[in-house]
């Protein structure tokens, strides 16, 4: 997940393509990852969404756009949309794109995140308990549910559940969530529609690809981000510029090295030597 706003271009495509080889190494082809999860830079560039289509991602979810925007976006159901990422490119540079309404931590009501000051009531499935509060739960769920999906086209809801430090008590998040996921699909005997599973981003794009919906579409940046009135996260666009400069120094060293290593034919016998700068340059 890198900045998109202060990086220079050739970084970007340089550590996603390292990052890329570390993956492949550890997991084989099939863990190549085919979704730009772009959750909490501050702002977002077309740039951006042209390399991750380019490089053969299906798309690209995040959580900051400027809250005119969003509420804009909320008001039409376009959340989601493709994103066109080159005038000279065409349809190869084209991606689908998903905007996070709630960011990308849990609805109001889930977070046993205990450990991180998470508040919410566990599930207590005893009905000979007095705290028992399974309909209660699975009630919030499908109200919250209904309310969120005014806000997308397809019939496909996407719940992050967690948040930045969150699982440091992990059996606690599962053992909540598994109880949620079996007590709300029961309700399915009873007539619910609602259908409710552990997923990811690709099941997910998956589901609203066969919705076969026509989405709009985008040409420009999602920059300058607001949080709201007054907060404009832009400063970091003209302030720090020793660690910017350090970053395009950084990055012209490694590209040389790599170079050299090919001109001399060298044939990876400096692997040991460069892999430490492209891991900084990271």
């Amino acid at each position: 997940m890198n900045d998109e706003a202060a990086a220079h271009y050739q970084s970007i495509v340089d550590q996603m393509t390292w990052g890329h080889r570390r993956l492949q190494d550890a997991f084989g082809t099939c863990g190549i990852p085919k979704i730009g999860w772009q959750i909490d830079p501050f702002g977002h560039s077309r740039e951006q969404a042209s390399i991750f289509a380019q490089i053969g991602f299906d798309a690209v979810f995040f959580a900051r756009l400027d809250y005119e925007d969003k509420k804009k976006r909320v008001a039409e159901k376009s959340m989601e949309l493709i994103w066109q990422g080159s005038d000279d490119l065409g349809s190869a540079s084209d991606i689908f794109t998903h905007a996070m309404e709630m960011g990308y931590g849990p609805a109001p009501g889930f977070n046993w995140d205990l450990a991180n000051g998470g508040s919410d009531d566990p599930i207590i499935d005893d009905p000979e308990s007095e705290d028992y509060n399974v309909d209660k739960t699975v009630d919030r769920l499908f109200t919250y549910a209904k309310v969120y999906s005014n806000y997308y086209a397809t019939n496909n809801v996407l719940f992050p559940m967690g948040t930045d430090f969150y699982y440091q008590d992990a059996n606690m998040w599962f053992k909540n969530m598994d109880k949620l996921i079996k007590y709300a699909n029961q309700r399915k005997s009873k007539g619910s529609n609602i259908n409710v599973f552990y997923s990811t981003p690709t099941c997910y794009l998956h589901g609203v690809h066969m919705a076969n919906h026509t989405f709009p579409t985008k040409k420009d940046d999602f920059f300058p981000y607001a949080s709201n009135t007054h907060s404009y996260w832009t400063g970091y666009f003209t302030s720090r510029p020793a660690i910017k400069r350090y970053e395009k120094v950084g990055n012209n060293f490694l590209q040389v090295c790599k170079q050299l290593d090919v001109l001399t034919q060298g044939n990876g016998k400096n692997e040991a030597l460069v892999t430490p700068l492209r891991e900084w340059m990271g």
